[in-house]
């Protein structure tokens, strides 16, 4: 037992901005004959585990080691699982909480980690011995992931992943510019491998510490060398740790040693660097007027995604219209919730996790959770949990929505998706009801959601669960819902704020065209919230509208307003539409992937004609009637409006129309439309 200094304590909590590799450790490594990898931890139910990591250190953790082994103390990492912000529970072994069987909790514990390699950041704990001045040091260890592709012996470097241009990096290298790299810890040696864009970087010179700036490169770019980089060769040698970060096995860099060319060694290379299709997530400025001339092309790479995203699903046998897939992207990244309504059976579960998987969100990584939703779901305690008063502690939900909001929170670089299962079986104003108001306001405001008031209540585990947690723009949520007599509708308030899409069907008939394929492979992941805001236009809304447009859109607030002064079209509703317009995507070939007078079409129909649902007596002369399944709609002031000659002008209006015969129909035989 021994005491650190201040100095000392304070490099060591910095350590957890890193991330690391390691795997169980075997019994040879533990000190004690009766130690093992997984053991029981004193008189609890949860056991402790110890991993040996399989990646570089930083240099504070090797000074650490050697402290430690000069008493005779081991250097393994402690991990514990009663604490499931260290352990999260979606890595928990199947089964494991169900019982408190401690030898049962061991050895399925240990099933899940053996010959596994476990992402983790290192943490340094302490707590006082029993001489009150003396401190026990523990190096404790928070999962972030476990990957399947363990091998024996293996050893991995850690190789950070830029985002910036390719021409911006290298400029930064022959400047000496400090350079951060995020979840590579800054106080151990300079990375010796930098992937940035499709290329491997190898520095062979020399790195300066510029303390909490990060690090610049010394030497000349002559010291610098690259590869080009194979995604199917690598994919086997490559761990992924973050979106910022990966571990390569070595066997890999040395067999791609000899492949390695000087970088910059002749004017058609410098060339090529420019034509370089960049990834990173900002672009950089030259001065205040000068933009680098390596700046991300956006619209090229959202356009990747959207094919990426139609090519992932075919191989899955899932097959969408394109303009399906168009019309849900852009309702997502200018919403903040967006609902897949229709039919049972047309893929909507299905596209809510294809386009997760499609920008690289997976459930183990914690940046997607996919919440069923019960019809017992009566208020935000359900998903979140709630203070015991009784206890002085906060209990969080199973549902793991509170561990997953924190995880959004502390890594807000990265994108996250909820999607929310069958969302209409409970009323969603109950238990969302804290998210509407707060994913309104921009993100420069507090957008804080409460989870107990901090002024008036004991919370014994405060550090764990603190009594507000910002929302920020990286956490996108997708519903799901059907239309029939099991559900809830959902209210004008929940449909001012949210796009609902409904899929069509393909014809069966069409099927036995289409063909599974190879999905395409993205040499990045779409996941970067830098990435994805950017997809967003941020031109005034209002912009996006002639005045032609806007005059027509009063003209159908009138006459809703007519029937129902609680309806109509809001300034959201225009505001969301002008976002939409302005965020069209651009194919290879530089146009729109979807007409504007589709566009509007649809904007129509899902942000308008939802909200438009009641009984006969109050609706049948705005919605009109339509006895057959086919043909005009008869007495109805919204079906006229929209086959004017001035609807005609701005759209044909093709599916706000079909809507309007639909429920036209639906009154006519139910005296009700929904």
């Amino acid at each position: 037992m021994f005491r650190l200094d201040p100095e000392e304590k304070r490099r060591y909590s910095n350590i957890s901005q890193c991330l690391m590799l390691g795997t169980l450790t075997s019994k040879d490594n533990l000190n004690g004959p009766t130690d093992e990898p997984v053991m029981p931890r004193g008189h609890s139910n949860n056991p402790q585990f110890f991993i040996k990591p399989v990646s570089p250190e930083p240099v504070p953790l090797l000074e650490l080691n050697d402290m430690l082994l000069e008493r005779n103390l081991s250097p393994l990492y402690i991990g514990l699982t009663d604490n499931n912000l260290r352990f999260p529970r979606n890595f928990y072994p199947a089964g494991y909480t169900y019982t408190y069987d401690i030898d049962k909790r061991i050895e399925s514990l240990r099933s899940r980690l053996e010959n596994k390699l476990i992402v983790f950041r290192p943490q340094v704990n302490y707590m006082t011995a029993a001489d009150g001045y003396s401190e026990k040091i523990f190096k404790n260890l928070e999962i972030k992931n476990i990957d399947e592709g363990y091998k024996e012996g293996a050893e991995y470097v850690s190789v950070p992943k830029l985002t910036m241009g390719i021409s911006s990096w290298e400029s930064s290298l022959q400047s000496g510019k400090a350079l951060r790299f995020q979840d590579y810890y800054f106080h151990a040696e300079g990375p010796k491998y930098v992937i940035c864009g499709e290329y491997l970087y190898k520095l062979n010179g020399n790195w300066k510490d510029s303390v909490d700036q990060g690090w610049a490169y010394e030497s000349s770019l002559e010291t610098v060398e690259r590869v080009k980089i194979d995604p199917d060769a690598i994919s086997e040698f490559q761990i992924y740790g973050s979106d910022n970060l990966v571990f390569l096995d070595r066997k890999y860099l040395y067999e791609t040693n000899s492949t390695f060319t000087q970088v910059g060694n002749s004017e058609k290379e410098r060339l090529d660097v420019k034509q370089d299709i960049t990834i990173g997530t900002s672009s950089q400025q030259n001065n205040e007027n000068e933009v680098d001339q390596d700046e991300i092309n956006y619209d090229d790479l959202e356009s990747q995604f959207l094919e990426h995203l139609k090519t992932l699903g075919e191989s899955k046998g899932l097959f969408y219209h394109m303009n399906d897939l168009v019309n849900f992207h852009v309702s997502v990244k200018t919403n903040p919730i967006t609902v897949l309504a229709g039919m049972s059976g047309t893929g909507k579960s299905q596209l809510a996790l294809l386009y997760a998987e499609a920008m690289g969100l997976k459930q183990e990584k914690n940046t997607l959770l996919v919440l069923p939703i019960s019809p017992s779901y009566t208020e935000p305690s359900d998903l979140l949990g709630y203070l015991n008063a009784s206890t002085g502690l906060y209990v969080p939900s199973d549902t793991g929505f509170v561990e997953f909001l924190k995880h959004a929170k502390d890594h807000p670089e990265q994108m996250h998706i909820v999607a929310f299962d069958e969302m209409n079986l409970s009323q969603v104003e109950y238990w969302f009801a804290p998210f509407i108001s707060i994913l309104e306001l921009p993100e420069n405001q507090e957008r804080k959601l409460r989870l107990y008031n901090k002024e008036t209540a004991t919370c014994h585990n405060r550090s764990n669960y603190p009594d507000s947690i910002e929302i920020g723009d990286n956490i996108v949520f997708i519903g799901t819902a059907n239309i029939d007599e099991t559900t809830k509708n959902f209210s004008d308030r929940f449909l001012d704020r949210a796009n609902i899409v409904t899929l069509r069907k393909l014809s069966f008939s069409s099927l036995l065209e289409r063909e599974l394929v190879e999905p395409t492979k993205p040499l990045i992941s779409f996941g970067s919230k830098d990435v994805f805001t950017n997809w967003s236009s941020k031109d005034l809304a209002i912009s996006a509208f002639s005045l032609e447009e806007l005059k027509f859109f009063d003209e159908i607030h009138d006459i809703i307003q007519l029937y129902d002064y609680q309806k109509g079209v809001s300034h959201r509703v225009i505001r969301k539409i002008g976002e939409y317009l302005n965020s069209i995507p651009l194919n290879q070939q530089g146009k729109p992937y979807l007409d504007r007078k589709i566009v509007i079409d649809l904007q129509c129909k899902q942000r308008i004609l939802t909200k438009i649902r009641g009984s006969s007596e109050q609706f049948q002369k705005l919605i009109g009637v339509a006895s057959e399944n086919q043909g005009n709609v008869q007495q109805s002031e919204l079906f006229d409006l929209f086959t004017s000659d001035r609807a005609r002008e701005i759209s044909d209006f093709e599916f706000t129309l079909l809507e309007i015969h639909r429920k036209a129909r639906e009154m006519a035989i139910h005296d009700y439309a929904s």
